[in-house]
């Protein structure tokens, strides 16, 4: 794809991105202050801290892209460099804002030198803020075969930075998407990392409802206590445990993180 190409690609990524998100109101709220005025919606209250944001033509120079490269210490690759300057927006992770006001902000936020010297760009972070996920720039300027990892961002607590490997990073890095643009287009569609793991526990959270009559966390937590009940729980979502090749101990564990890894 030429880079005119690659622009258009994004445009449209975000576009699509922000009509199917802005479908319930809330994905598209923030406390916007006077700084982000560009950004608050053509409907927006002044007067209320939450507004609705909406997406803004990026005005951003060569001069700025040539400062952010210097300051992450490696040159952009140019669909990165796209993702970048043709859109400002205030998506949260996977994607990583980038606002009128605060330009790079979600590839400023998941920079880190050791992985950048390992060859691998930061740009976002995983849905949930633990993973870090990086372009592997080892193939480029072959951009379609750079791509995608994650690193579990504690695990760099255990390495010496001035001494940690390439070797040693590769080894904790997890194979997300052939490329950017398959990533985004994976987010798109859902068909993304982080889509396809909440997709066992959406399952699970519509048995516990439809089936075993369970309507919040704390009827959960209540029935998990009594050991005859639980098996019934356990019963009900024997499919689904087998349709995603889910352990007994993984199951146990992942109703117990439904408190916080499903909306009720």
């Amino acid at each position: 794809m030429t880079y005119a190409e690659v622009q258009e690609y994004m445009r449209n990524f975000f576009e699509q991105y922000y009509q199917k998100v802005s479908q319930e109101e809330i994905n598209i709220t923030l406390p916007l202050g006077e700084e982000e005025k560009e950004m608050w919606s053509d409907d927006a209250d002044p007067d209320e801290e939450w507004k609705k944001w909406k997406l803004v033509p990026a005005m951003i120079s060569d001069g700025e892209i040539k400062e952010l490269e210097k300051e992450i210490g490696v040159e952009l690759p140019l669909s990165l460099k796209a993702f970048l300057t043709v859109t400002h927006h205030c998506f949260d992770n996977p994607i990583g804002a980038n606002s009128a006001a605060r330009h790079f902000q979600g590839v400023r936020n998941a920079w880190n030198p050791v992985l950048v010297r390992c060859g691998y760009l930061p740009f976002a972070w995983d849905e949930e803020g633990y993973f870090i996920r990086c372009i592997r720039l080892e193939k480029m300027p072959e951009e379609e075969k750079c791509g995608i990892y994650q690193i579990d961002h504690e695990v760099l607590f255990d390495f010496d930075e001035d001494t940690v490997t390439s070797e040693e990073i590769d080894q904790c890095m997890e194979f997300i998407s052939e490329n950017l643009l398959t990533y985004l287009d994976e987010i798109l569609h859902e068909r993304d990392h982080d889509s396809l793991q909440k997709a066992p526990l959406k399952e699970m959270l519509r048995v516990l409802k439809e089936e075993c009559g369970i309507q919040n966390y704390d009827e959960l937590s209540d029935t998990i206590d009594d050991d005859e009940e639980f098996d019934k729980i356990l019963t009900a979502l024997k499919p689904i445990q087998k349709q995603y090749s889910i352990s007994d101990d993984d199951l146990e564990e992942m109703l117990w993180s439904m408190e916080y890894s499903v909306d009720w």
